[in-house]
């Protein structure tokens, strides 16, 4: 495992506290020259001396003989680092387990979005609506056939019954109760015929959804039939 380093500084020689000193001497700032002082106090004990006492000591303006010595001085010196040990952080095991989990989750769903983002993932609100405009169709028309054939045999029955029956006159002013079993008998017969189209309707459109449904069943989701390339492809 490669070891973290922490930069600290350059190795304090004795030509480098000699031209420091000299510099401190020469110096009129008393508030940098203190500073100064102290960071090369500390330095002489670690032996090691931070880049930032080199720029504090060039603040003070020394002399162009001071700062060439100083500069002398600090060629071919070496670069000091502080190796820094890592921490060990005690691990939850379960916490860890449940975080592998988490993240391998994350990772199946990210693989399975990029493998579906050409397919259409957009709800198809239309197929819903037809849906309820198709029962609620079916359902007026149960009600609307058999009232309306009722209605027209009840005033079409009299005409009828004159030619069947000779002699036959609805009286005047009164309900005509044969027009009404008539206009009755018409409207339950229209809702026989209705309810047996429903029944027709919804088989064959159960047996197209079936046969739709089997020949759908090898599709993949990126809509290859191998059936179909069979048929497509063969020679």
């Amino acid at each position: 495992m490669n070891q973290l380093k922490k930069f600290q500084g350059i190795e304090l020689t004795k030509d480098i506290r000699c031209s420091l000193n000299a510099i401190l001497e020469a110096s009129t700032n008393q508030e940098v020259g203190e500073l100064l002082s102290e960071i090369l106090s500390l330095a002489s004990s670690s032996g090691t001396i931070p880049l930032k006492a080199i720029t504090l000591a060039k603040s003070l303006n020394p002399s162009s003989e001071l700062l060439d010595k100083l500069n002398t001085s600090l060629e071919g010196t070496k670069l000091v680092y502080e190796t820094i040990k890592p921490q060990l952080v005690a691990v939850d095991q379960e916490s860890y387990q449940q975080r592998i989990t988490r993240l391998k989750l994350k990772q199946e769903e990210r693989k399975y979005a990029k493998l579906t983002k050409n397919l259409d993932k957009a709800t198809s609100d239309d197929a819903t609506l037809k849906s309820m405009m198709y029962a609620a169709s079916v359902g007026a028309n149960m009600v609307v056939a058999p009232i309306s054939i009722g209605v027209l045999m009840y005033f079409f029955s009299g005409k009828l019954f004159e030619f069947v029956i000779p002699g036959y006159r609805p009286e005047p002013g009164k309900i005509d109760i044969k027009g009404v079993i008539a206009g009755v008998l018409s409207g339950v017969l229209m809702l026989f015929i209705e309810m047996i189209l429903f029944v027709i309707r919804n088989h064959e459109m159960d047996r197209f959804m079936t046969k739709k449904a089997k020949e759908q069943k090898d599709v993949n989701p990126f809509g290859y039939d191998p059936k179909k390339a069979e048929r497509t492809f063969e020679g």
